[in-house]
């Protein structure tokens, strides 16, 4: 990035890595929150000049604020319970052989390349599914599998679309819907009319809007450019006929709860268990800004993976004992966000889950109670199980590149210093202010973005630097 930055070009990066964040010439906070409260300017300076911030990155950054601060690891003991894959060798694994603890939250690390993937999805979550009686694809190249009896399932959580029908929102994937359906259904004129729940769903039945079927939008095929959608004129976006939305609910409409965002729900029904116990894991996983009718396909890969999470949390428990697979959960996160994230896995450690995640964020590797460390470099270089432990242990070992990490890592969170420093410490720092000056006295001219207002920014205007 710098030697493109040094080159004459200019470079706009959207970027929750704190190293990225100290290595640039200027740092633009928004927020102060998410959806509805965010869209806001929070910061507008360089990384010197953020230390004393008064914004939620700036905390992070400057080590006033920690992810996971008040977590207990919890390193296996002699009560333990291990699950084992023996001799993995798909890809460019070389028969590695790893044993998991379970009911712990272990991690998966090492350099792009090195084999986790492979190892966690291919080999691991395959032959698992297969011992299961749930075959997906074929597993990869092993010796075998020990343990697995200790488990009763095996869930991959990962950013993957959810679906791709517009119908499906966040409050019917957590079974919320049927409830507040419910709620409308047993309103007077409801009542009167001859209502049931099924009248307020616009996937079927009689009170969703004929003309778009219940989508709120008409869909137009283009022929030789991308497909438009319109909002119906009819419904104007509502999805339900204008009688269905005469009924309402302490002054709601049906659509104006659709419109709601889970936190404003969760406050909404706060009478209602049923409604609020399937909302609340939605705001545990740190997605209560969500509206709840918003269509799942909008969703970022981030927020789908956490949806998907919200879902193993709500009320309706699993049975037995399930092991819950992350491919880089953090993957888009705020170090805010992050801190939730491992509140929830906290939640499923402690019902007697067990959870493996396949991670490159520091804070989730040190909050781990285990790591699996592979390596020592990606492609043919890798493929190797480099060292296993807890994250202290890590540190200790030689020839881990995560370990040199986390302990620069911890370093800087007790020494108080800006967090995840370049391996050569101050020196990085001096040669970042050096590259900021340099860029300072060379730059002609700005981009003015003015009264910025699609969805949630609030009017804003920032001015960014260029190079010609």
């Amino acid at each position: 990035l710098h030697r493109l930055r040094d080159s004459g070009n200019s470079l706009v990066v959207v970027e929750h890595d704190p190293e990225v964040m100290l290595a640039a010439d200027r740092l633009v906070d928004m927020g102060p929150g998410p959806g509805e409260s965010g869209g806001r300017i929070c910061f507008d300076g360089t990384p010197a000049e953020m230390t004393t911030a008064d914004s939620l990155t700036a905390a992070y950054l400057t080590g006033r604020e920690r992810v996971a601060a008040d977590r207990t690891t919890r390193p296996p003991d002699a009560d333990t319970i291990w699950l084992s894959c023996l001799g993995a060798s798909e890809h460019n694994l070389r028969n590695v052989d790893i044993r998991l603890p379970l009911e712990r939250l272990v991690c998966v690390t090492g350099v792009s390349g090195s084999g986790k993937s492979t190892l966690v999805r291919d080999v691991l979550y395959n032959a698992l599914s297969k011992l299961k009686g749930r075959p997906v694809d074929p597993p990869g190249a092993h010796r075998g599998i020990e343990g697995h009896e200790r488990v009763d399932d095996v869930v991959l959580v990962d950013q993957s679309p959810i679906g791709k029908t517009s119908r499906a929102n966040p409050a019917s994937y957590v079974g919320a819907l049927d409830g507040i359906r419910k709620v409308f259904a047993q309103e007077a004129l409801s009542k009167e009319r001859g209502y049931t729940s099924g009248t307020f769903s616009f996937n079927s039945g009689k009170g969703r809007c004929p003309t778009c079927g219940g989508s709120g939008f008409e869909h137009v095929e283009m022929q030789f450019l991308s497909d438009v959608y319109l909002r119906c004129p009819d419904c104007d976006g509502k999805r339900f006929r204008n009688a269905v939305l005469t009924v309402t609910h302490r002054g709601r409409s049906i659509a104006d709860i659709l419109a709601m965002t889970v936190t404003e729900a969760v406050a909404f029904f706060a009478e209602h268990r049923d409604i609020r116990r399937a909302l609340k894991p939605l705001q545990d996983v740190g997605l209560g800004y969500l509206q709840l009718g918003q269509p799942v396909p909008t969703l970022s890969g981030g927020e789908a993976q956490r949806l998907k999470l919200a879902g193993h949390l709500t009320g309706r428990k699993r049975q037995g004992r399930t092991l819950f697979l992350f491919d880089e959960p953090t993957t888009g996160l705020h170090f805010a966000d992050i801190d939730v994230l491992l509140r929830a896995f906290e939640r499923l450690l402690q019902t007697g889950h067990s959870v493996l995640v396949i991670e490159h964020n520091l804070d989730v590797m040190r909050s781990a109670d285990w790591l699996i460390d592979l390596g020592p470099e990606g492609g043919e270089a890798g493929g190797r199980l480099v060292c296993t432990g807890t994250p202290v242990q890590v540190m200790e070992h030689p020839g881990s590149h995560t370990g040199r990490a986390l302990a620069r890592y911890d370093e800087a969170l007790h020494g108080r210093r800006p967090a995840r420093l370049a391996e050569t410490g101050a020196p990085a720092l001096r040669a970042a202010e050096a590259g900021r000056q340099s860029a300072a006295t060379t730059v002609p001219g700005t981009i003015d973005i003015v009264h910025a207002r699609e969805h949630n920014l609030k009017n804003i205007s920032v001015r960014i630097p260029v190079s010609y």
